[in-house]
């Protein structure tokens, strides 16, 4: 099993866990006949609360987990799952659970942990839900905002489960068991919210330069003041601004870890990257978070496809710029935009393949060449597309689309990395 997929089984793990417990060490019958339905709605309770913690921990960005997640950005989708599995089986618990007249002691407190994490939920998937999008779409700052509330709304959940009467009460390895790993996800919560601005690990930099490549698009040269934070060539980092852009963003790091500064290529493509795109100038003083991620061609076999849609070139432009000596591998860079304007850096690559005979770039124009499709891309790759690594960053849609048509024409989906920046 590859290391990337122990994180994810890990939660299964946890979640079948505390099912055993449940079963090796059942509650003490409490005479009503209710006592079935309730063991079950607590098993299920129980479960969330594991769920929505591992989310709380996975929030935090511990970098020690991220090889068994496949990086970051994998790693905050097994977050968005486990909260999701988390909200579905609190309301599954709420809907299953029997009436308990006088003994419903806290009940009040669970009902308004049940609906804060719903509309939580709603505003987190109403992007994705057509009938919704239009209604409670956020801007991404806003969004960012509320979500720091699903873990007040998790915690009311934990005292909710203290106050009311339950048969975990009667069990003492599963209650232990499910209360260690809830308050690691309430403690993982409050210290994300109230001692990480304060103690985390920052890197200060200075805006060097900035410079227009096209009307939306601006690439950000950091100058680092004092340390500058170790990194491999394809990582991102999360960055922000004195002034009217504190907010943490994400971007991929376009220069190679050899250079003094960092350089950044962003895309106007949200209200607050337009207007860094607009306003940011040299001389602004910028906070760096870290850097993280796994995408690392180093890792792959002789035989490469890349592919980068617009913007989603950036990894691969610092790859290319940390060449250094003979290219051992046969790589095949495809690169597509949708207009002329949209062509940036395609001088660094066509001098790399130059440099280096086994580095063969291709620049595919839409509105002149048409799509890149996958007939295209086979015609200029000599080799079998089995032994093939696949390397896929830019929009979700394209990543999504070309990640099937390779699965289906042989290449194993352990071979097909990518890059999921949808941290919301």
């Amino acid at each position: 099993m590859p290391q990337k997929a122990f994180g994810n089984w890990g939660l299964v793990a946890l979640v079948v866990v505390n099912i055993a417990l449940w079963l090796l060490f059942p509650p003490q019958d409490d005479g009503k006949p209710t006592f079935i339905q309730k063991y079950a709605s607590e098993m299920v309770s129980s479960s969330a609360v594991i769920l929505m913690a591992c989310a709380q921990v996975l929030a935090l960005r511990p970098r020690a987990l991220e090889p068994f997640f496949g990086g970051l950005d994998k790693m905050y989708v097994s977050h968005k799952n486990a909260a999701l599995a988390g909200v579905i089986l609190t309301f599954t618990h709420f809907a299953s659970m029997p009436l308990m007249g006088s003994e419903w002691q806290g009940g009040n407190i669970g009902i308004v942990a049940l609906v804060g994490l719903i509309v939580l939920a709603l505003l987190a998937l109403a992007p994705r839900i057509p009938i919704l999008g239009g209604h409670l779409r956020l801007a991404y700052h806003h969004w960012r905002w509320t979500h720091k509330f699903i873990g007040v709304f998790f915690i009311l959940g934990l005292i909710h489960v203290y106050l009311v009467p339950t048969l975990i009460r009667t069990t003492p390895v599963p209650q232990a068991f499910v209360w260690t790993l809830g308050l690691i996800g309430a403690a993982a919560y409050l210290y994300k919210e109230l001692l990480a601005p304060f103690i985390g690990k920052t890197y200060p930099h200075t805006v060097a330069e900035t410079r227009k490549l096209n009307g939306t698009t601006l690439e950000v040269t950091l100058k680092p003041e004092g340390a500058k934070p170790a990194h491999r060539a394809g990582q991102f980092l999360f960055v922000s601004f004195d002034g009217d852009l504190r907010e943490p963003h994400p971007f991929t790091i376009s220069s190679a870890p050899k250079e003094a500064h960092l350089r950044l290529s962003i895309k106007a493509s949200g209200d607050w990257t337009r207007r860094m795109v607009e306003t940011l100038k040299p001389g602004r003083a910028a906070t760096v978070h870290g850097t993280h991620g796994m995408f690392d061609y180093r890792t792959g076999g002789a035989l490469q496809i890349w592919i980068a849609g617009g913007i989603g070139l950036t990894p691969f432009l610092s790859w290319v710029r940390d060449f250094d000596g003979t290219l051992e591998r046969d790589i095949y860079f495809f690169h597509t935009v949708r207009g002329e304007g949209d062509v940036m850096f395609w001088e660094e690559f066509t001098a790399a393949a130059h440099k280096h005979a086994r580095f063969k770039p291709t620049l595919t124009v839409s509105s002149r060449d048409g799509s890149l499709t996958m007939d295209k891309i086979t015609a200029q790759v000599n080799g079998s597309l089995a032994n093939a690594h696949v390397y896929l960053c830019g929009p979700v849609p394209m990543t999504e689309a070309y990640r099937k048509q390779f699965a289906g024409r042989g290449v194993p989906r352990a071979n097909i990395h990518f890059e999921e920046f949808n941290f919301r």
